[in-house]
């Protein structure tokens, strides 16, 4: 994990984020496998805004030693990744379709979060398929436990990930990373309850000062958050307040903004400790 945010990095602004996620390997050089965050039985749903329909997920890096992805880096889940696009018609019926298939999946910031998305004219594709129009349609993904995403090949990449380095990052080491990612804790509940949070935000713009008041409490009361740890909670209730603050002194534009360096901070020092536990430098 050759980027990581040091820990006196604090709340730092979108550029001083960006740099830190973008430290450099050898250039061209294929960047981290990452681990996908698994959605521990709830489904994400993504948001459409007449271009594209897409929801933010929390990711972490799996190898150490390479390179940071830089923004809109393409992805793909490993083979045996339970990563899942499901369609559904207002009647109940649905598609439940692999991701790969369907999906781009790009990083936002470094290696801690990937959009997944789908265009308008995908929806409507699926739409034809349930026989309903295209604005019925509800979108939403699955991710089960274990996943990893791996960096879409390059034509010409100097350092392309080795069939052994693919082997040993979505095997042993994501395995190894579920007691930080996925059980129970403050920093991966507050990460799990931000997300949650990013993706209820409007997708263009900035949201209205009514959203604001009323939008963490909408969502600490939905079933996602009940069943996360009152730690987690309250570590996100205060990031929340934090951006509350700088939204309406205008420090920051927008909740979304906000809120998305704070995840990707959260994110970054669990990556640390992580790595710390695990050996790693």
């Amino acid at each position: 994990m050759s980027a990581v945010f040091p820990p006196t990095l604090g709340y730092a602004p979108a550029a001083a984020l960006l740099a830190a996620a973008l430290w450099a390997a050898p250039a061209g050089a294929a960047p981290q496998i990452l681990g996908l965050v698994a959605d521990n039985g709830f489904s994400t749903p993504l948001t459409c805004d007449g271009f594209q329909c897409s929801a933010q997920f929390s990711t972490f890096c799996l190898q150490e030693a390479r390179s940071s992805p830089s923004t809109g880096t393409a992805y793909t889940p490993a083979p045996d990744g339970a990563v899942w696009l499901v369609a559904t018609a207002p009647d109940g019926r649905s598609l439940r379709l692999p991701a790969a298939d369907h999906l781009k999946i790009g990083t936002l910031i470094g290696f801690t979060s990937v959009t997944m998305s789908l265009s308008e004219g995908q929806r409507a594709g699926l739409a034809v398929a349930l026989g309903t129009a295209p604005e019925e349609v509800q979108l939403a993904v699955e991710v089960g436990p274990g996943v990893s995403l791996v960096p879409v090949p390059v034509a010409g990449d100097p350092d392309p990930q080795t069939e052994q380095e693919i082997a040993l990052a979505t095997g042993p080491m994501r395995a190894a990373a579920e007691r930080t990612f996925e059980a129970e804790g403050a920093a991966a509940d507050a990460a799990r309850l931000t997300t949650l949070l990013i993706n209820t935000m409007p997708a263009r713009g900035r949201e209205t000062a009514e959203q604001r008041e009323t939008l963490f409490d909408r969502m600490a009361a939905l079933p996602q958050a009940s069943a996360l740890s009152p730690a987690g909670v309250q570590t996100a209730r205060g990031l929340y307040a934090e951006c509350r603050i700088s939204v309406e002194s205008s420090s920051m534009f927008s909740m979304r903004e906000c809120l998305r360096l704070r995840h990707a901070d959260l994110m970054a020092r669990s990556n640390r400790k992580f790595w710390d536990e695990t050996g790693g430098s």
